[in-house]
């Protein structure tokens, strides 16, 4: 297992998404698409919050979803995205899952990891509110291996993308008390082989 890792092979990325696309992914995200908890693997309280599934129904299996991504009603403008993104970005990589999460305050979410340390893989986290004042926290931190030091924390910017190896621990923290409205991300979880 890896023993470091670089704060500067995180990559913050701004600017990439469109005013109408996130204003697209925040009105889908508005509806009735939430679930409470994850449907696998977590009991409720091990992971405390809202679930939204998009794509990925054979990732135990490693198979790429772009297809499934694709052919999901609503969603076929976020297979687009996605699609110039990864010709951009990451043509070697095999897209696993793409889901949402949200959060209200209280609803730390744990330190993991979403690649295993032989599965090389990037994450890429995009922040979905169109309005995310700082004061609201709700930062995604990056931990070193041992799990026992912050190595960067990075603000849920509105359209903010977020692309890093899945191999490093990571945890998403809920907002402030003060926050009235969730915490909205979508990630895409990929395995790149080399």
């Amino acid at each position: 297992m890896q023993s470091s890792f670089n704060p500067d092979a995180i990559q913050v990325l701004d600017d990439l998404l469109s005013p109408k696309e996130l204003s697209m992914l925040a009105q889908r995200l508005a509806g009735p698409v939430w679930r409470f908890g994850w449907a696998q693997h977590y009991g409720v309280l091990d992971r405390p919050c809202w679930h939204a599934f998009i794509a990925g129904s054979a990732r135990e299996q490693r198979q790429d979803c772009e297809q499934e991504l694709r052919e999901r009603a609503g969603w076929t403008f976020l297979a687009d995205w996605w699609a110039g993104f990864k010709d951009s970005h990451l043509p070697q990589a095999t897209l696993l899952g793409v889901y949402a999460n949200g959060q209200t305050s209280g609803q730390d979410g744990p330190i993991h990891r979403d690649n295993r340390p032989d599965e090389p893989g990037k994450t890429l986290v995009m922040f979905c509110n169109e309005h995310w004042a700082s004061a609201w926290g709700g930062e995604l931190l990056f931990f070193n291996a041992a799990k026992t030091d912050v190595i960067k924390a990075v603000l849920p910017k509105p359209g903010r993308i977020v692309l890093f190896d899945g191999r490093i621990p990571h945890s998403a923290r809920s907002p402030a008390a003060s926050c009235n409205r969730l915490r909205v991300s979508l990630a895409f979880k990929t395995l790149i082989k080399e």
